[in-house]
């Protein structure tokens, strides 16, 4: 089965983490799975919307916009 897997932004003050980093996204879109993130999630984490783009992720405006349309959210 495979799966849509997304990332939404980490809420608590001063996590710098992300579950899914571009490289990540990578392997898992390999085994079939789609890759969606919300926008800005990797920013603290130093990894640009733009480089989950280049990856092949689905980048989203909305925490709501991703849960909709996911099967399987990525936190820290």
């Amino acid at each position: 089965m495979k799966l849509r897997i997304g990332t939404p932004k980490e809420v608590f003050l001063g996590e710098s983490r992300v579950a899914m980093t571009p490289e990540s996204a990578f392997q898992l879109q390999k085994l079939g799975h789609g890759c969606v993130l919300e926008s800005g999630a990797g920013l603290a984490a130093g990894f640009t919307d733009e480089a989950y783009r280049k990856a092949g992720v689905e980048v989203v405006d909305s925490a709501e916009a991703l849960f909709a349309s996911v099967d399987v959210i990525a936190k820290v």
